[in-house]
């Protein structure tokens, strides 16, 4: 549909095109759109020369909407109270990611992340933001994004959000043998993720997401004032190193 949306706005920029160089009442709109047909018959490249030229219009758009959205919105981003971060609030290079406990581009990243503090423990700042957008309200990832955040008032976060990341069957009595594992009061995490502050962070963070424009899945990192969408961990070491050598 978008394609052929796109398609329709190109005949009608040609149509118009034409029109233009005729004076009025030289040409019928029949006359107009027999040119239109033969022309595009005769040259259909340019249809697909204007479409590459839109999307890298519209990408670049997208990319600066994002960047300004960013730029905006901060104080949500990288300030945020409930949020849990590793690192020096001051640190050079304010990392954040936007995750969902079964995404499995998210899982592949987190190695990158864990060298990353440990290589730069001084100078990056790592703020964790659950994104539960793989399964609805009840499903699997809202849950454990409840149980991530509840284990916190523990003291196990770290853990157990790194212990989630490396699970693949995300069930509610498997997280609770996980968080058993990791030295919680499975109890205490119960009730505690029932408290509607919980879900009051959660969806949040998911408005947050939605005024992003560049944030259409999981995950979404961003360093500083520059983001990496999905798990290109490459573009992310770049953007990291010329960060830390700024």
């Amino acid at each position: 549909m978008k394609h052929l949306i796109r398609t329709v706005a190109a005949v009608s920029i040609l149509g118009l095109a034409a029109c233009a160089q005729a004076g009025p009442g030289d040409m019928s709109k029949s006359d107009v759109e027999e040119i239109i047909r033969a022309y595009l018959l005769e040259n259909p490249e340019i249809l697909r020369e204007a479409m590459i030229a839109l999307d890298r219009k519209e990408a670049l758009a997208e990319v600066q909407d994002s960047r300004d959205a960013i730029a905006d919105l901060s104080d949500q981003i990288f300030k945020d109270p409930r949020d849990y971060s590793i690192g020096p609030k001051d640190a050079k290079v304010q990392l954040v990611e936007f995750f969902d406990y079964n995404c499995g581009f998210c899982k592949r990243s987190t190695d990158w992340v864990e060298t990353t503090l440990g290589k730069h423990p001084n100078d990056v700042r790592v703020v964790f933001k659950e994104l539960p957008v793989l399964t609805g309200r009840d499903g699997t990832s809202y849950m454990a994004a409840r149980a991530a955040l509840a284990s916190a008032r523990q003291g196990k976060y770290k853990k157990m959000h790194f212990a989630l990341m490396s699970e693949r069957s995300l069930t509610e009595s498997r997280v609770m043998q996980i968080a058993k594992n990791n030295g919680l009061d499975a109890d205490q995490l119960k009730k505690d993720m029932a408290d509607p502050a919980i879900d009051r962070q959660i969806e949040d963070t998911l408005a947050l997401g939605n005024k992003i424009p560049a944030l259409t899945g999981t995950p979404f990192f961003i360093v500083n004032d520059e983001f990496v969408s999905g798990a290109n961990l490459t573009k992310l070491q770049t953007i990291l190193d010329a960060a830390l050598e700024g």
